[in-house]
């Protein structure tokens, strides 16, 4: 009768555990699966008494860090006391110290920044984890922890307990919204000083032409579609027509298959050099819309337009981005705009805009019709932090530029903890 029950409680149990509610509070000695080991970590890391290496070196987590669901480790920009001394980083989870080996993430460059292995089980040991990285073993000080409360942690959210910086805007009514509209500010500032010394060290044009390229890369191939733009100037590529310029830089980066010979042509009759070293595209994971072959047809149409974008008031320049970018859909056989409205939106907010405040041809009462962007985990992380809620997040785009700035500046502050953060203090 156990087992008929077993089989017919199964699917339950199944469907449980995916959505992060636990049937009954979990057995501290009974192996969980890696969901619950992830949901464990994310409530109650930071209330666990007593961690210790083997070797009995004293560990606190300040900080569990913003649950990453996409690749790479489990949880990022964690804040950890190992021996006293505070790491910030990312953090690893699995349910026995060898799975490392067995997931063979050694030399994986998404674990660059790991800071800790955190485990259920403390044996056998990872025989490939880096040097430098401690391993922490939970089972042992898991035994008088409470149950995960997971009523606000689902799926589609990384967001941690409130934070005391919550408890304090809410006692000053406004407090949040002026924070957040000058942080906004402030990061915008930031960026357009950048550009500012950017632009005295080098043609101004070829300053935006490098950073549209690199915002089509998003962020794993950011750094190709940057290296492009230095191996291939701007100055290189002005004398020819679009499709041109596209098969150009298509084939200086590698993009170009063997049927595409009409572009070959184009590019071989430019006399411009073939590149010494093969391009690090990462293509792991990705929606065919966000291929750099259809990001760079995009980005030529929008430098083909730049001279009348320059004129468009910020509040349609999202839209006429995004026509720009069909420019060679036609003749690439493109069934869809390169660039669609909400990366459209971003490169507004993180790059024309900028631009503008750098040439001085950007108003600043504008900056209120600042278009936002698809929310990101780091602004669901800060918002959750100030407000305590997981929704209801700010839809412009200073606001959201605000959350962004704070998350750099102090969610992710290696020298600051929640104790300490000046946005919590009175």
């Amino acid at each position: 009768m156990a087992g008929d029950l077993d089989t017919l409680a199964a699917p339950y149990i199944d469907l449980c555990n995916r959505g992060l509610l636990l049937c009954s509070e979990p057995d501290p000695g009974a192996m969980p699966d890696e969901r619950q080991l992830q949901t464990f970590w994310q409530e109650q890391a930071c209330r666990l008494e007593g961690l210790a290496l083997p070797d009995g070196t004293p560990v606190e987590i300040l900080d569990p860090g913003r649950w990453n669901h996409s690749l790479g480790p489990d949880f990022r920009d964690a804040l950890v006391s190992v021996g006293g001394l505070l790491r910030r980083g990312d953090v690893e989870l699995h349910l026995c110290p060898a799975d490392w080996d067995r997931h063979r993430h050694a030399g994986d460059p998404e674990y660059a920044g790991l800071i800790l292995h955190a485990t259920w089980e403390a044996s056998p040991p990872a025989k490939t984890l880096p040097p430098g990285v401690p391993a922490l073993a939970l089972r042992p000080f898991a035994e008088k922890a409470v149950p995960p409360n997971v009523a606000t942690v689902r799926p589609d959210n990384g967001a941690s307990s409130p934070r005391p910086c919550a408890r304090r805007l809410a006692a000053e009514p406004g407090a949040l919204d002026q924070l957040l509209v000058a942080a906004g500010h402030f990061r915008l500032l930031a960026k357009s000083k950048a550009l500012s010394a950017a632009i005295a060290a080098d043609e101004p044009f070829q300053v935006f032409y490098r950073e549209l390229l690199g915002a089509m890369g998003y962020g794993r191939n950011s750094a190709p579609f940057r290296r492009l733009a230095g191996e291939v100037p701007f100055a290189r590529l002005a004398p020819f027509p679009a499709l041109t310029r596209f098969a150009v830089l298509a084939a200086t980066a590698g993009l170009l298959k063997e049927d595409r010979r009409a572009l070959w042509d184009l590019w071989w009759q430019t006399g411009l050099p073939p590149p010494a070293t093969p391009y690090a595209w990462d293509f792991r994971a990705m929606r065919p819309a966000n291929h750099p072959f259809r990001r760079l047809a995009g980005a030529v149409g929008v430098l083909h337009a730049a001279e009348r974008l320059w004129e468009c008031p910020l509040d349609k320049l999202p839209d006429a981005i995004s026509e720009a970018s069909t420019l060679l859909c036609e003749p690439l056989g493109l069934s869809s705009r390169p660039i669609g409205l909400s990366r459209a939106n971003a490169i507004v907010a993180n790059l024309v805009v900028p631009y503008r405040l750098a040439t001085g041809t950007q108003s600043l009462p504008e900056l209120k019709t600042l278009p936002g962007e698809d929310v990101s985990m780091p602004m669901r992380e800060v918002w959750h932090r100030l407000t305590g809620e997981v929704a209801h997040l700010p839809k412009d785009g200073l606001r959201q530029q605000g959350l962004l700035q704070l998350y750099t500046d102090f969610c992710t502050n290696p020298h600051l903890t929640c104790a300490t953060c000046p946005v919590a203090a009175p």
